[in-house]
Order: C-alpha cells, then structure tokens, then sequence
C-alpha cells in the first residue's frame, strides 16, 4: 500500500525560496567581485563631466537649421579652418554637413581594413578614446561608444601603428576630410572622406588591473561546489 502523501510545510517551502533567492544574490555578488574595480568611483573624471551623454541627452547642433527634414543652410567656411565636430553632430544632422570640410579626432578602433584603391579605419570619438579608457578597464559607462567610418589613402593608412581594443589604446589621429551623407563611389552612408592625417598620440598596451577578489571568489564557489555534491551524495544514499 502506498504511504500517505504528506504535503510539504509552508515554512519548508519558504525557507528553500529564501536559499534559492541567497543563492541567486551570491552569484550576483561574486560576479560583481570579478569585474574591475572603477577608477574613478563616485566622481567622474573632471574634464570629461561636461562631455554629452547621448544615451542620456539630446545632442544639439551647433547650426540652428538643418536637421533631418529641414532645410540645409548655406554656410561659408574658410576652406583652411574646417570646423571641428564629432560623430553625434554628424550623425544628428547629416544634411547639414553632407558635401563640407570638417576637422575630426578619434582613435583608431577595431581594424584597418586595405583595399586595392584606399583603406577604411573606424574612428571613435567618444569618452573611451582619450579619456577614462575602454572597458573592462574600468566602470563607467557614459557614451555609446560612437564613431564613424573614415575612408584614406593605403599610404594614410600604413602611418597608423596601434589599433584599439579591449587590452590596447589605438592611435589617436585628427583628419581633415570631407564628409559624405552617402558616398557615390561606395554607396557607403555617413562616411569620412579623409584629405590629410596627423599622428596626435600614439596607441599602447594597457595595464588592465587584476580584480583583488578573485581568489576569495573562487575560494567560496568551489565551497558551494563541494557543498552540493555532499548533500546530493547524502540524499541518494538514504
């Protein structure tokens, strides 16, 4: 005859809800304790507090007109001064730029990628290139990592010596270049269109900062790892 079913008590059940919801917290902390340590935690860096966060902010335009829809104004700029901008401005309105010279810095991201009649970099503008740093290196996360496709010379290209990524700073360059709402020659959209290049730093490794609680993190979860293979151990062998 089969045993009665007994159902299980209300506190047995709470008391497991609050292991699991312990347990869930615990990995959340003990990744926290894995990433790095933010080096500048509770202030931001001084020069960049002012810098738009367009996650955030809308990012105005320097020219009254000319956004989306509108009509473009007609500007004249002294062809040697192009006017110094950043990606959010061209990207917020391209019909204003489309066809000028413009002056632009940011560094060097991801790859140079040569082609038989040119190369193509990725320039990012935002705080990550000369600024905090990029992640993991640190916690703070303004920005959205924005830059803009820069087309050059094979010859421009070769002068470039670092590329950035998670473990290297990339060169940071300034350009003088025509920007291009759609490129004919490409069908590329939103693009720079580079005349001169100049060297304003050069890339390096980065020094990325061992996280000081890993050994204790890995201390804990091979405890819990072992904990649970002895209480399923005891369990079968009841």
């Amino acid at each position: 005859m089969n045993e009665e079913y007994r159902p299980t008590p209300r506190r047995e059940v709470a008391l497991w809800v609050l292991v699991a919801l312990a347990a869930v917290a615990a990995m959340v902390g003990l990744g926290e304790a894995l990433r790095h340590d933010h080096p500048a935690a509770g202030v931001q860096t001084p020069e960049l507090t002012e810098e738009i966060d367009p996650l955030r902010e809308d990012v105005p335009c320097e020219l009254p007109a000319g956004r989306e829809g509108a009509d473009r104004p007609v500007v004249v700029a002294a062809p040697e001064l192009p006017q110094l901008v950043n990606s959010n401005e061209l990207y917020d309105c391209p019909a204003t730029w489309d066809g000028r010279r413009v002056r632009y810095v940011g560094e060097v991201v991801g790859a140079v990628l040569e082609r038989r009649d040119g190369a193509w970099v990725q320039l990012n503008d935002d705080v990550y290139a000369d600024g905090v740093g990029p992640l993991p290196t640190h916690r703070d996360f303004r920005g959205g990592n924005a830059g803009i496709g820069v087309r050059m010379t094979r010859d421009q290209a070769a002068r470039i010596d670092n590329v950035g990524g998670a473990t290297q700073r990339g060169d940071l360059v300034e350009v003088v270049a025509e920007f291009r709402r759609v490129d004919p020659e490409t069908a590329e959209v939103a693009i720079l269109h580079v005349e001169t290049m100049r060297i304003l730093r050069r890339g390096e490794p980065f020094d990325v900062p061992d996280a000081p609680a890993r050994p204790a993190v890995a201390l804990v979860a091979a405890l819990g790892a072992l904990t649970i293979v002895v209480i399923e151990r005891r369990r079968r062998e009841r």
